[in-house]
């Protein structure tokens, strides 16, 4: 069985019958943390999806999803971060645009960014509760990308928002949490 290493050493320094400094120090062996659970999320709404006409105008060959299918899940601190951020003068009326991109270490890449543009073959969601909380997603990134849930996460290194589960993923990813493979 493994113990703590506790290690404390004092030391005192005397003169004329008083106390100049007391220091303690007290070590142990680092623990791991787990990651922080994600939140529940939400079941976004979808506000906007493309048409046939959309995704031939724009060539892609890409099947185009029913609404049941089209599907974006977004937690509550990322839909308050959302809101926050498109309340400000600067932002109004931006969405998180979230696409798929090919590379990273296992294939497929994340790309999240603000935007107030949006394409004819864009899918746009919003947070059922929370006002001004939207989400774009691409048609081509949305079919590798639905089902997942969109979080914000604030650590010591910085805060942002990323994709917490992805149905279409095979594992975890990497560590960077941005680069994955897809399931075959």
């Amino acid at each position: 069985m493994s113990v703590p290493l506790r290690l404390i050493s004092m030391a005192c320094t005397r003169a004329s019958g008083s106390f100049l400094s007391r220091r303690m120090f007290v070590s142990t062996q680092p623990r791991r943390t787990a990651p922080a659970p994600t939140p529940p999320a939400t079941q976004a709404i979808l506000r906007r999806s493309p048409t046939i006409e959309d995704i031939n105008a724009a060539q892609l060959d890409v099947e185009l999803l029913s609404h049941s299918d089209a599907q974006l899940a977004i937690t509550e601190r990322a839909a308050e971060q959302l809101h926050a951020i498109s309340s400000q003068a600067e932002h109004a009326g931006s969405a998180l645009r979230i696409s798929v991109e090919s590379g990273g270490c296992h294939g497929y890449q994340y790309k999240l960014e603000l935007t107030r543009q949006r394409a004819p073959e864009d899918y746009d969601f919003e947070h059922p509760v929370v006002p001004q909380a939207r989400v774009t997603v691409d048609a081509v990134s949305l079919t590798l990308l639905r089902g997942s849930t969109v979080d914000f996460a604030t650590e010591l290194i910085g805060s942002s928002f990323r994709i917490s589960s992805n149905p279409q993923a095979v594992g975890s990813g990497c560590g960077c949490g941005v680069s994955w493979e897809a399931k075959a």
